[in-house]
């Protein structure tokens, strides 16, 4: 439950990595100052408390969480510097919505919830205006900046094309000479020498269209076109034989499904997929892209602009 009271605000898809804090705090025996942040500062037990809250994330070591530390005092700088506190009124509005999405009609039970997860109402709150303020700030200086138009999604798209490449296709025409199920070694060897004899004559240069045409078994309205296909879904004796042909070569007699068969490749394509299906793919990376990379200049503006003291 205190993950989603927690993480309300996560719909404003903010990258900030706050993680919900409790009160459980790692024994400290000797403390000593391990940064300093303009006029605040960061001790070792601030440190080692803020670990001890991360136990469930992946593992971090000392330095890049006293860095995040860092990083967050100097956007609640920024936040105070231009105004964007959260008022008490704010903050109460947000813990009533809060109760409300999970079904805490009173305080008493919303305190009993927080309390099983080690975190008194106080400071709940004290995190949360933290969480709010840092989403606004966040959406301020970094989010109102970004935008993503049409030509550089095109443009990308474009750079990209064999990203959205399909698996390679290939066009065949055949001609089947059908052998019944019954058939007699006789027949079938009758069968082979006239598909044989109709593959020869093909090879020759004889017109493939008429040969189809006059060797069909029935009407064949396609002219033993079957149509573009990924070459893993063909027949297995078909896609072998096909394996080596350029475009306008002939293959075959080749024995399955019922009979010999001829064929010609006709095209080979590797289709793609079209602008339209993936625009709004592409959109988003694009827009993600530019958010951490305007979050990222941001914070580093901001660590320029201060005085920081990393003593760890």
């Amino acid at each position: 439950m205190r993950n989603t009271i927690l993480t309300v605000l996560a719909a404003s898809g903010i990258l900030l990595s706050i993680a919900g804090r409790g009160l459980a705090m790692a024994p400290v025996v000797i403390d000593r100052l391990v940064a300093v942040v303009n006029s605040e500062i960061i001790t070792l037990s601030d440190l080692q408390r803020e670990e001890s809250l991360r136990k469930n994330d992946a593992k971090q070591d000392d330095r890049q969480v006293l860095e995040d530390m860092i990083d967050r005092k100097l956007q609640m700088a920024a936040a105070k510097r231009a105004g964007m506190d959260v008022t008490d009124k704010e903050l109460a509005d947000a813990v009533a919505d809060i109760m409300k999405r999970n079904s805490f009609s009173e305080v008493k039970q919303f305190e009993a919830a927080l309390a099983k997860e080690g975190l008194a109402l106080d400071q709940y709150k004290t995190e949360l205006r933290e969480q709010m303020t840092l989403s606004r700030t966040f959406n301020k200086f970094v989010r109102s900046a970004i935008a993503v138009d049409e030509a550089e999604v095109r443009a990308y798209y474009d750079r990209n094309i064999k990203t959205y490449s399909l698996p390679e296709e290939i066009r065949v025409r055949q001609i089947l000479f059908p052998l019944p199920d019954n058939a007699t070694p006789a027949e079938a060897g009758e069968v082979k020498a006239k598909a044989s004899e109709v593959c020869e004559r093909a090879r020759k240069g004889e017109d493939f269209m008429r040969l189809v045409r006059r060797n069909s078994p029935v009407a064949d309205s396609q002219d033993g076109d079957l149509g573009f296909m990924q070459r893993d879904h063909m027949l297995p004796e078909l896609e072998e034989a096909s394996r080596t042909l350029k475009p306008g070569e002939i293959a075959g007699p080749v024995l399955c499904a019922g009979g010999y068969h001829i064929i010609r490749l006709e095209e080979v394509r590797t289709p793609v997929r079209p602008y339209d299906k993936v625009k709004t793919e592409i959109t988003n990376m694009l827009y993600q892209q530019k958010l951490e990379n305007t979050y990222r200049s941001w914070l580093q503006t901001l660590r320029n602009d201060s005085h920081i003291e990393n003593r760890l």
